[in-house]
C-alpha cells in the first residue's frame, strides 16, 4: 500500500464516497471527506496525487469555492483535481465557469461508471 497513489474524495452523499471507495480502493488509497473545509484540512496531511471533488455540497459553491482555495495554495496548486456534479442533469452551467478562475483538470458527470473514473484517475495522475 506504500507505493500506491493517493485520491482524496470529496462529496456530502455518504453513498457516492462509498462507491468511489470500493471501486478505487484495490487500486488506489482513499481518503473521503464531505465538504469543502474538509477537503482543505485533509490535503495537507494526506499528500494527494489527485483529489475528487463535489460541485455542491453545503452550498452551491462549495466545491467551487474549495477548487478555487486549491489552486490558490502553493503547497495543492499542483493536485489534479476532478470535479464531479450531478447538475448538468438540470442546468449544464459549466459553460459558464471560466477555466482561468476555477482552474480544474477534468468533468465527470454523476453517476459515474467505475470504468471512467478509472481512466480518469490514471490520466491525470499519469506524469
Amino acid at each position: 500500500m506504500q507505493n500506491m497513489k493517493t485520491v482524496l474524495a470529496i462529496d456530502d452523499d455518504p453513498d457516492v464516497l462509498a462507491f468511489v471507495r470500493s471501486v478505487l480502493s484495490p487500486h488506489y488509497r482513499v481518503i473521503t471527506g464531505f465538504s469543502g473545509k474538509e477537503c482543505l484540512d485533509l490535503v495537507g496531511s494526506s499528500n494527494p496525487d489527485v483529489i475528487i471533488l463535489d460541485v455542491i455540497m453545503s452550498h452551491l459553491g462549495d466545491g467551487l469555492d474549495c477548487l478555487r482555495a486549491l489552486k490558490e495554495s502553493a503547497e495543492a496548486k499542483r493536485i489534479p483535481v476532478i470535479m464531479m456534479t450531478s447538475v448538468s442533469e438540470v442546468y449544464d452551467y459549466r459553460t459558464q465557469i471560466e477555466a482561468s478562475f476555477y482552474p480544474h483538470d477534468r468533468w465527470l458527470d454523476k453517476p459515474v461508471k467505475a470504468d471512467v473514473l478509472l481512466k480518469t484517475i490514471r490520466e491525470v495522475t499519469s506524469t
